[in-house]
């Protein structure tokens, strides 16, 4: 495994010049990733861990110390950090919902800057990260299968795969990113049994504010993801 040869091939541009049964077909397999109850039940375990690492980013950024990370088959997951101050459970508890439409988007606007093959290496480390942080079983096993997968791209797949390897991915992430938001404004409205389970829900308890504020700022977070990540997609037809 040569990583400087794989690095330089993932970092030439790539032009994105797909049919229109070509886009039909890389949405329509991101919809099957995404829809179906029991496909589901598998790939959001993959959104699951990007929520998780969207946490985890975020606390590093504002200088929290990173214990672990936990996933449950359900798709429950969990980050314990420490650190000081509101400010840091505020803004590492912002990141999880939006963070798979800001990957998404990342990889869009690398994409349309011809530049597939280096998102896909990005991603790679990403989840090598992601892994060094993993503290259970399903976190674990998630992460290895997300990192083998990552890998196996980066030093094995064609160069000419790497544009349909990344739209599948961001994607997916775009889809799964919207179905997230969907539930958590479920769990916020008619589904409020489950409201421990929402971002905005615990960082209210911890801060002694509001849910709804903190719904409405990852409201606003995700929503100028998606803008930025529909933008980028627009640009490449």
């Amino acid at each position: 495994l040569n990583i400087g040869e794989a690095w330089a091939r993932l970092a030439e541009p790539v032009a994105v010049d797909l049919l229109a049964w070509q886009w039909l077909a890389l949405a329509a397999v991101a919809g099957l990733l995404v829809f179906p109850r029991r496909i589901w039940r598998i790939t959001g375990l993959y959104s699951t861990l990007v929520h998780e690492m969207g946490h985890i980013v975020a606390a590093m950024l504002t200088g929290r110390f990173v214990m672990g990370l936990r996933l449950g088959w359900d798709h429950s997951g969990e980050v314990v950090s420490r650190g000081r101050g509101k400010f840091s459970v505020i803004f590492s508890g912002l990141f999880g919902y939006p963070a798979p439409l800001w990957v998404s988007a990342v990889m869009l606007w690398a994409i349309s800057g011809g530049y597939a093959g280096r998102a896909l290496g990005v991603y790679a480390l990403f989840f090598l990260l992601a892994l060094f942080f993993a503290r259970n079983w399903p976190a674990v096993v998630v992460c290895l299968i997300t990192s083998a997968v990552a890998l196996a791209v980066v030093f094995f797949a064609p160069a000419g795969t790497y544009v349909y390897l990344s739209l599948l991915v961001a994607g997916f992430l775009l889809l799964a990113g919207v179905k997230d938001f969907i539930k958590v404004l479920g769990v916020h409205t008619w589904r409020r049994r489950d409201l421990g389970q929402s971002d905005a829900y615990l960082i209210a308890q911890a801060t002694g504010t509001f849910a709804t504020l903190w719904l409405a700022v990852m409201l606003v977070l995700g929503a100028a993801a998606l803008l930025w990540a529909v933008n980028s997609l627009v640009s490449l037809f």
